[in-house]
């Protein structure tokens, strides 16, 4: 029989093994990004005596000359549609693995509160951008001050 203090301290530690392995292997990610990265900068920089110089670390937009500073602001606007399109890009993500899951659900009598779920889920997303549109976020013509 074994001793039981053996096996205490053999149980509490059996669970760090599962964090050795991650940091294995995020050891192993971030060592071969590093390896690629410093190959490729060997095979430009080394071997193939490739150089930096001014023109080419211009900013190049279309084969025309920059004009103004690239730090410039942009339309509050923009940041708004790409946030509602997050919004819903999100939840796309969220809301297709479910979907293999719902024929299993009607097969059990479970098809109704499957249903529901997705709906409530998706009909809160689509009240934030009622309120967004009622806020009147979408209007392009928005005056500067207004």
């Amino acid at each position: 029989m074994a001793d039981p203090a053996i096996l205490a301290a053999s149980t509490a530690t059996a669970g760090y093994s599962d964090y050795l392995a991650i940091a294995v292997v995020g050891a192993l990610a971030i060592g071969m990004v590093a390896g690629i990265l410093w190959a490729v900068w060997f095979v430009t920089r080394v071997v193939g005596r490739i150089t930096t110089t001014p023109s080419k670390t211009s900013t190049y937009e279309c084969g025309e000359t920059p004009v103004g500073p690239a730090w410039q602001r942009f339309n509050l606007r923009f940041y708004l549609v790409a946030i509602v399109f997050l919004i819903f890009d999100v939840e796309l993500v969220l809301v297709l693995p479910t979907l293999p899951l719902f024929a299993p659900a009607i097969a059990a009598g479970h098809g109704v509160a499957v249903f529901l779920k997705i709906f409530l889920f998706v009909a809160t997303l689509l009240l934030g951008l009622v309120y967004a549109a009622a806020k009147g976020d979408f209007a392009w013509d928005k005056s500067k001050h207004g």
